[in-house]
């Protein structure tokens, strides 16, 4: 299964998908990360579990995706410093 990054979307997709059947995005981040499934999400963004599809062992790794709930210039950038 490929998981869909678009925020709109989030549609899971067949293995080995390159653009989401739903959204029409590109599901490989990079042209190495693929996100295989959602495994966090809170007030400052979601994280996936992932494949690094360079690497020879393709060994799981996290994409964290930025994507606050909050308003406001002053909140947004709190959010952005506590998210990095």
């Amino acid at each position: 299964m490929t998981q869909c990054l678009n925020p709109d979307c989030l549609r899971p997709n067949p293995p080995q998908t390159k653009f989401c059947q739903s959204c029409g995005e590109k599901l490989v981040l990079k042209e190495r990360y693929r996100p295989l499934k959602i495994i966090g999400q809170g007030g400052f963004g979601r994280t996936f579990q992932a494949v690094d599809e360079d690497k020879p062992s393709k060994p799981f790794c996290v994409i964290k995706q930025f994507f606050p709930q909050v308003q406001g210039t002053k909140s947004l950038e709190k959010a952005a410093e506590l998210f990095a």
